[in-house]
C-alpha cells in the first residue's frame, strides 16, 4: 500500500518541482553556464534559501532538469514503439514525438542543451542520448539482419548516424528560426534518409509515411 504525502511533503515536492520547471526555463534561455541560482529562484517564484533547502548547487539542480527529462522524453519514445507497426514508422515516429517536445516542453529543451554541452556537468548527462542510440540499435540490428533496412553501417554505428542528424538538424533550426522550420527540416532529413537506409522497393511507401507523419505540422 502506498503511503500518502503528508502536507509537508507535499509542499516540499511542489517547491523541488517549481525549481526544476524554473531552472529549465533559465537553462533553456541562457544555457548553463550563464544562468545563476538568482535567475532560477526568481523564474520559479522561491526564495535563494527555500531552494538551496533543497538543491545545494547549480549543478544538482541542473542534473534534477536532466533527471525530469529523461522521465518525460523517455516513456514518450518506449510508447511510441509499441503503437508503430514497423521500424522506419517508430524511428520517424519517435522523432517527431522528441520534436514535438522540444517545441512545447521547456524541460525538455533544457534537458536535452545540458546533454549536448559539452564539460557542463561534472557528472554525464547525456543518458537520453545514450538510452535513445543503444534502443535504436537493438531495433536496427534485427532490420539489417532481416532486410528490412539496408545500410552498410553495423546498427550501432547507424543509430548514431541517425541520432546525430536528428540532433544536428534541431540545432541548425534552433539557431536559424528558433525551431519555427523544426519539422519541416526534419522531414526533409528523413526523406533523404529514405533513399539510404530504405528498400528501392519500400521507397514510396516510406515517402508517404514521412509526409503523414510531418504534413500534419
Amino acid at each position: 500500500m502506498s503511503m500518502r504525502r503528508t502536507p509537508q511533503q507535499e509542499r516540499s515536492h511542489e517547491t523541488q518541482r517549481n525549481v526544476v520547471e524554473g531552472a529549465a526555463v533559465v537553462f533553456d534561455r541562457v544555457g548553463y553556464g550563464s544562468a545563476s541560482l538568482s535567475m532560477i529562484a526568481e523564474q520559479s517564484g522561491i526564495s535563494q534559501g527555500a531552494m538551496y533547502f533543497h538543491f545545494k548547487s547549480k549543478e544538482q539542480i541542473a542534473l534534477a532538469v536532466v533527471h525530469e527529462q529523461h522521465n518525460r522524453s523517455i516513456p514518450l519514445m518506449e510508447s511510441i514503439a509499441q503503437q508503430s507497426t514497423s521500424v522506419f514508422e517508430q524511428l520517424v515516429r519517435v522523432s517527431r514525438g522528441v520534436a514535438d517536445q522540444l517545441l512545447s516542453d521547456a524541460v525538455v529543451r533544457a534537458g536535452i542543451r545540458l546533454a549536448i554541452e559539452e564539460g557542463t556537468l561534472g557528472e554525464p548527462a547525456g543518458g537520453f542520448y545514450t538510452v535513445w542510440v543503444e534502443s535504436t540499435a537493438s531495433l536496427l540490428e534485427t532490420a539489417l539482419t532481416d532486410g528490412v533496412l539496408v545500410s552498410r553501417l553495423n546498427s550501432a554505428d547507424l543509430a548514431r548516424a541517425l541520432i546525430g542528424n536528428f540532433t544536428g538538424v534541431q540545432l541548425m533550426s534552433q539557431a536559424i528560426s528558433g525551431r519555427k522550420d523544426l519539422l519541416a527540416s526534419l522531414a526533409n532529413m528523413w526523406l533523404v534518409l529514405v533513399d539510404t537506409i530504405v528498400p528501392a522497393d519500400e521507397r514510396d511507401a516510406a515517402v508517404a509515411l514521412v509526409h503523414s507523419v510531418f504534413d500534419a505540422a
